[in-house]
């Protein structure tokens, strides 16, 4: 297609058109994933998506190119979000951390395989082609999973969820005796909730106080994810002169905190790794942003802070998908998902405008300070979401009201401890200066 010197810009256009499919697509899947079922939308999303990259082989001109991209965008997307609600379903409480980090696991074997590729044919078409072939391959795994047992349970379908939990049993070599599957079906009847016949919207992410907390929270997270880490990478200086060296050099940078979230995720939780994560990465970009880059000494450190940034922001997408997804409740998990998306890309859409950032306001740095005081800002946002270590998923829009609830009325030990204090000190007749910062006692002597 010829976009070089002149029309290289066209490159980027085509990179954005395809964030804006993804990102108006949201709600259509998410509503049907939430109506229809996340295992139909899957199926659905990736047929299309198949049927379209294969149409890219044969794209003649621009114009033909980026429509296709745009509607590729909008199949991407059903593919993702039906694709993790459903593994976070069916997921047990402790495994979820550790499944999100080998889903995100997989992404980074996808950039280090499509850069070998690359290297090899050297021709977009050819490229195209090899990425065509490998959805046809995906196609057949729709068979080997079975639709979310707690969607199934929700919208009165207990006598496919008896299939269901036969199809896993036998997998794993185990036989369902008679009261095992009585007790499955009335445990399957016990859960139908009438809420679920009804139909949910993304209105219903705000209708409440709890779940509108948790969704402008969540939004502004997820925004701060792919911002800080596509705009750290926009940013930051080429790591080796070879596009392909350079590519590959970045997708094995990236395995360092997959795998980081992958231990730490079983042990912590996913809340304080996010907030964690989130305040490093913001950080080293401050710190990067502050180094002036006029030497090459000073690139180099500034580069090395970006790079670390950059790393702790790929931490931050190992959590923050896994812990959405526990936070929303099941009727309207997918609709959660989905608004949080549609933030996700608006960063993805803002980030490759950052290098112009510098050059427009006259202040060399601009860029990375943005990106880590979002990145800082995310962090407080993130400490403000309920804890979900160990908690089972909500089912309806009530549950997930009381679990917020609940949380919002718990006070740190430390704050339970210096109010007790003073509360002790009031009573004394003698005035006593109060301590702050003491030693956490025994609970039982501060109750």
């Amino acid at each position: 297609m010829n976009l070089i010197c002149d029309k290289a810009a066209l490159v980027n256009l085509a990179s954005v058109i395809y964030f804006l499919g993804q990102m108006l697509s949201t709600p259509l899947f998410g509503w049907s994933a939430d109506k229809f079922g996340r295992r139909p939308t899957l199926l659905l999303s990736n047929l299309l998506y198949t049927i379209l990259t294969i149409g890219l082989v044969f794209s003649r001109d621009y114009t033909s190119f980026v429509l296709l991209r745009f509607f590729v965008g909008v199949a991407r997307q059903g593919m993702n979000s039906s694709f993790f609600i459903l593994l976070m379903e069916w997921t047990p409480p402790d495994r979820r951390g550790t499944w999100a980090a080998l889903a995100e696991l997989s992404y980074t074997f996808g950039v280090l395989l499509i850069t070998l590729v690359a290297f090899l044919l050297q021709n977009w078409r050819h490229i195209q082609a090899f990425l065509a072939a490998a959805t046809v391959l995906s196609i057949p795994i729709f068979w080997f999973a079975p639709e979310s047992l707690t969607w199934l349970c929700l919208h009165s379908h207990s006598d496919q969820v008896l299939i269901n939990c036969k199809t896993v049993a036998k997998f794993n070599s185990i036989v369902l005796d008679g009261p095992t599957n009585d007790r499955i079906r009335r445990f399957a009847e016990k859960a139908e909730s009438a809420e679920a016949t009804r139909a949910y919207s993304f209105l219903d992410c705000f209708r409440t106080p709890n779940i509108r907390r948790t969704t402008m929270l969540c939004c502004f997270s997820w925004l701060a994810c792919y911002f800080g880490y596509l705009g750290s990478s926009y940013l930051s200086s080429e790591i080796a002169s070879d596009v392909y060296l350079n590519l590959a050099i970045n997708g094995l940078v990236e395995f360092i905190p997959i795998l980081g979230a992958y231990g730490v995720a079983s042990r912590f939780g996913n809340k304080l790794p996010l907030v964690v994560y989130f305040l490093i990465g913001g950080v080293c970009s401050v710190v990067a942003g502050a180094i002036p880059g006029r030497t090459y000494t000073e690139l180099v450190a500034q580069n090395i802070m970006a790079v670390i940034g950059r790393m702790f922001f790929v931490g931050t997408c190992c959590v923050i998908f896994v812990f959405t997804s526990e936070l929303f409740p099941t009727v309207i998990r997918n609709n959660g998902f989905s608004l949080c998306s549609i933030a996700l890309r608006i960063g993805c859409v803002i980030a490759p405008l950052l290098p112009l950032m510098s050059p427009a306001t006259g202040v060399k740095g601009s860029g990375f300070l943005l990106v880590g005081i979002v990145g800082i800002i995310a962090a407080g946002s993130s400490a403000l979401l309920r804890e979900t270590k160990g908690k089972p998923l909500p089912d309806t829009i009530q549950d997930a009201e009381k679990l917020g609830a609940a949380d919002s009325m718990k006070l740190p030990d430390g704050l339970r401890l210096r109010r007790f204090a003073i509360r002790k000190s009031l009573a004394a007749p003698v005035p006593i200066p109060v301590i702050v910062t003491i030693p956490t006692p025994d609970r039982r002597r501060v109750d």
